[in-house]
């Protein structure tokens, strides 16, 4: 059961929108505002259960994170969004990952959260 999530988008209004839609279901959240802080918090943090993050963020893009951390933290599930159309950068991927596209109702990511 998916308890804690990590947020991470580039776009502070939209990662402070998504934690507040998650806390609404009773979910505890954190945020990291890029790729790299969400390794480091990771790293100092067992207890995450699911990682939400956007696809397209400068430097480490959400794939590559996606990618970093089903290799370190395979347990971790993990969900891709994005408001481009991005399906082939998924293609290879999309069994190991969800994804939903933006604009995304909160809905849809309990639905891949209890998945």
């Amino acid at each position: 059961m998916v308890r804690k999530v990590l947020v991470v988008d580039d776009e502070a209004d939209l990662a402070d929108l998504a934690e507040a839609l998650l806390r609404s279901r009773g979910l505890d959240v954190v945020v990291a505002n890029s790729a790299m802080e969400a390794l480091q918090i990771l790293a100092r943090d067992g207890d995450i259960d699911a990682v939400f993050s956007d696809v397209m963020m400068p430097g480490m893009n959400g794939l590559q994170l996606a990618d970093a951390l089903s290799e370190f933290y395979p347990r971790l599930k993990i969900i891709l969004t994005s408001g481009y159309t991005v399906p082939s950068m998924l293609e290879d991927r999309e069994r190991r990952y969800l994804f939903t596209t933006k604009p995304y109702r909160i809905d849809t990511i309990m639905k891949l959260l209890r998945s």
